[in-house]
């Protein structure tokens, strides 16, 4: 990818969305539209095996430059979040957001965080209101905690998917993420959040239940995902920081 003058990234990872892709998109390509600020949407189909690739092709086509497509095979929702990241760095582009594609992002609130970006150099959509159910709002607080527990690190909502970075500060992060960390984001978070000099804040948002599709993490591998991510923690935590 050419290197770009562009003020904002979008990072969108995408798998098996086909029935709310379309939808997601489009609304956020009007959001972004209504601000004076030069962007780019990059979709990351993280080996889709319903019509999700077709879709996101076509959306590109019919949007131009500004929606741009990437396939890969699957790595997992976190580690395609880390090539969107990376792809900031490289292209120049000055600030990078996450949003998953499964129309829980509201594209309401991102007026309010792109508002902030002078005074922060990362900002969180904190979920507060939810409509995708209490045992997913459960699930979140025992990853908070979990996080705390195990690095120390005071994060809102670790692993938020609606977030806005400067994208000057990831490369003190994300390549010390290892490539196995099934929760990327998460790791991100704890990182970052350790680098002092760094300035966090929260803009709250509502985060709409799912279209489609299915969780990265089902309910039902909870308790597996949170032994393998606790170890994970104790690793990252054990971490050095960056000098």
């Amino acid at each position: 990818m050419e290197r770009s003058a562009s003020d904002l990234l979008i990072v969108m990872p995408v798998y098996n969305e086909e029935t709310a892709i379309v939808r997601v998109v489009t609304e956020w390509v009007a959001e972004l539209s209504r601000h004076h600020i030069s962007w780019s949407l990059l979709l990351i189909d993280d080996g889709s095996r319903d019509g999700t690739p077709h879709a996101i092709d076509a959306l590109a086509s019919e949007f131009g430059s500004r929606v741009q497509v990437v396939h890969q095979k699957n790595r997992g929702h976190g580690q395609s979040c880390l090539r969107g990241y990376r792809a900031a760095i490289e292209r120049g582009f000055a600030y990078v957001m996450q949003i998953d594609s499964d129309w829980q992002c509201d594209p309401r609130f991102f007026g309010e965080l792109w508002s902030r970006r002078h005074t922060f150099d990362v900002i969180y959509g904190r979920r507060v209101r939810r409509d995708d159910g209490r045992r997913r709002q459960f699930a979140s607080f025992v990853l908070k905690l979990l996080v705390r527990l195990r690095t120390g690190a005071r994060c809102v909502d670790p692993n938020v998917p609606y977030r806005l970075m400067r994208t000057s500060v990831l490369p003190l992060a994300i390549d010390r993420i290892p490539a196995d960390f099934f929760l990327a984001n998460v790791a991100l978070a704890v990182l970052l959040a350790r680098e002092s000099q760094l300035r966090h804040g929260t803009v709250p948002i509502h985060f709409r239940n799912r279209d489609g599709g299915s969780p990265s993490v089902r309910l039902g591998q909870f308790v597996f995902r949170a032994r393998q991510l606790s170890r994970q923690l104790g690793q990252l935590g054990a971490a050095p920081m960056a000098q």
